[in-house]
């Protein structure tokens, strides 16, 4: 709805979305420390974070690591913790590229549109493993 019918927004700034993790990290507790819950947002981070709890002296086998599907699966105090206090959310402005909002219309269109289900589809098929799209 913003990106359809208030552009402006976005151009100056004030559009931000709420990025939550991909990865729930659950560490036993260790000699003094207490169990933990760590989050990663994508695969790159959740390797940092496994090489940090492994010079930390975590046995490797020790700690578990769940994927969230959405945020559908995340219970309300997940959901705070990671998504929305605003001490430990991430939040990214959002941009159009200069020059690109008739393409990001267009895409837009096919990836959320109702009747695009066929192009949507077709799209995917052809280069849903090549492409980043950010939406």
């Amino acid at each position: 709805m913003v990106f359809r019918h208030f552009p402006a927004l976005i151009e100056h700034g004030h559009v931000c979305v709420a990025s939550p993790p991909l990865y729930r990290i659950d560490v036993p507790p260790s000699g003094k420390r207490p169990a933990r819950k760590l989050y990663a947002l994508d695969d790159d981070e959740l390797e940092v974070i496994e090489d940090r709890l492994a010079k930390e002296g975590v046995r490797q086998d020790s700690w578990s690591v769940g994927r969230f599907k959405g945020l559908g699966e995340m219970n309300p105090e997940q959901l705070w913790e990671t998504t929305m206090n605003p001490e430990t959310r991430r939040v990214l402005p959002v941009h159009i590229a200069a020059g690109a909002t008739d393409e990001a219309m267009r895409m837009f269109a096919k990836l959320m549109g109702k009747a695009e289900a066929a192009s949507r589809r077709e799209w995917m098929e052809q280069s849903g493993n090549s492409v980043v799209v950010d939406v």
